[in-house]
């Protein structure tokens, strides 16, 4: 299996601190650990890394920017309901679980804050209202007959807030990139099962959109968003070969499980 690994910020060390951003014993009590989305992380790590940001500014961005990615799949995981009966439980979870986001969201702004990034704040609240319009337009195109539409969507969806950070620090090898690699992560993840025979990630837009989806037609997708990510690597520098080879590496195992998975079914 290949690890995903980082050169200077190590991904433990983020994870260990993103999570003691997000304690709260009063939510935790109420509402499960919010997922936190390891490709993300990898993806807005690299993208930081090839930045000459002091180390204690990088940290800052990427922890202001997972706590945003966080509230925003917590926001997502609240199930909708046209059910006018509901339990005193149900109800109470859901309300909960919009607070937490809520509170997720807010620790972004009171970690920039602090530090005076005024300017990123501005830039991952912009980016907030672009994904969940982006959100808004992907429901009213669920049922289009254009598989390749709908795609276009969702890699714009997954991938925004780290693009619109890496602009923001003017990186732009691993920016160019960023969406093509989520979104081979993502398809070929979320078709694999856990040793539990759960999903490793919550269902979500993909799930529901690649379901009723032939095998063939995935796996045009695949190799198109393939051959893109190829046309970029070839033009990294050659301090990044090593980077290149990694990401590389990551993507064939991911399509390889992909194809693996589809052959069993």
């Amino acid at each position: 299996m290949v690890v995903l690994q980082t050169s200077s910020i190590e991904l433990n060390n983020l994870k260990v601190l993103i999570n003691e951003k997000i304690h709260n014993s009063l939510i935790k009590k109420y509402v499960q650990d919010p997922y936190l989305n390891d490709d993300k992380l990898y993806m807005l790590t690299l993208v930081l890394n090839n930045t000459a940001l002091p180390d204690e500014k990088k940290k800052n961005y990427i922890t202001a920017a997972m706590l945003v990615q966080m509230a925003l799949d917590i926001h997502d995981a609240v199930p909708e309901t046209n059910d006018c009966v509901q339990t005193d439980d149900e109800v109470k979870s859901k309300q909960l679980s919009v607070l937490a986001g809520d509170y997720y969201s807010s620790l972004y702004y009171l970690l920039l804050s602090e530090v005076e990034e005024v300017e990123l704040i501005r830039v991952l609240a912009t980016a907030i209202k672009e994904i969940n319009e982006g959100k808004m337009e992907l429901h009213y195109k669920m049922n289009d007959d254009s598989f390749y539409i709908s795609m276009q969507l969702i890699k714009k969806v997954e991938s925004l807030l780290i693009i619109r950070v890496a602009e923001f620090t003017g990186e732009k090898m691993i920016r160019d990139i960023a969406a093509e690699w989520l979104t081979i992560r993502k398809l070929s993840t979320a078709r694999k099962p856990s040793d539990s025979g759960v999903k490793e990630v919550p269902l979500d837009i993909w799930d529901e959109h690649i379901a009723s989806k032939d095998r063939q037609t995935i796996e045009t997708f695949l190799n198109r968003e393939l051959r893109s990510i190829n046309h970029h690597l070839v033009r990294f520098p050659s301090r990044l070969a090593g980077l290149s080879t990694e990401l590389k590496e990551t993507l064939n195992e991911s399509l390889a499980n992909s194809r693996s998975i589809a052959e069993e079914g």
